[in-house]
């Protein structure tokens, strides 16, 4: 009987660390990388600076300091890694204005395009929140877990093509009922919703293509 209880628990472990938040082609790695700042999902209505292709995520709550608090994690992940240049929100909203000006035809593919000629990299690395609401309580008095998803989507400026694209989705579980979550939760304890996102951002990057020579 034991026996067959490890074997039931060491399949459910290889399933779950099969299962990936998210996934795309990989094409040549790009030599050089725009990172833009976070954008909020539109509750009810897919609007904004990208139409985002991953139809996985269902936009819920997000704290107002949600864009901030991903750049600024997405930028220490990155931090020091050769190849990526990080664009302010500041300077990414008049190299839009400047995109849109530049197109006839305001396509994703054709924006991406423009934004490459002003940037002058190989890619650009985009990121929408969908959720991102802050744990209720502290301690083991927790009302309500921390909920974040997001996703990062890699453009070639060349051709506007999507070469990497990778998402999270994650609410967290009482570890009594989600055995399989302790590695990415970090051990038996409420997360916050920043904690769960820099946890989210380093799972989902694992198979990010980064520029040659990292």
């Amino acid at each position: 009987m034991k026996k067959r209880l490890w074997i039931l628990v060491l399949l459910l472990w290889v399933a779950g660390c099969a299962q990936k938040s998210g996934e795309g082609t990989v094409y040549p790695r790009p030599k050089s990388i725009a990172v833009l700042p976070f954008e909020a999902a539109c509750p009810g209505g897919e609007t904004g600076y990208f139409s985002c292709p991953v139809r996985e995520l269902i936009a819920g709550e997000i704290a107002p300091q949600a864009p901030q608090v991903m750049d600024e994690l997405l930028r220490a992940i990155l931090s020091g890694r050769p190849g990526f240049r990080l664009v302010s929100r500041g300077e990414f909203e008049g190299l839009w204005e400047r995109a849109l000006a530049e197109v006839h035809n305001p396509t994703p593919a054709e924006i991406v395009k423009a934004l490459g000629q002003e940037l002058g990299t190989e890619a650009i690395l985009y990121g929408k929140i969908f959720r991102f609401r802050e744990r209720k309580g502290r301690g083991y008095a927790v009302e309500s877990p921390a909920s974040v998803a997001f996703a990062l989507v890699l453009f070639e400026t060349r051709s506007g093509r999507i070469l990497w694209k990778g998402w999270f989705d994650e609410t967290q579980a009482p570890l009594n009922q989600n055995l399989l979550k302790i590695r990415l939760y970090g051990g038996v304890r409420w997360l916050t919703a920043k904690e769960l996102a820099r946890k989210g951002l380093e799972k989902i990057l694992k198979d990010f293509p980064f520029p040659e020579g990292t």
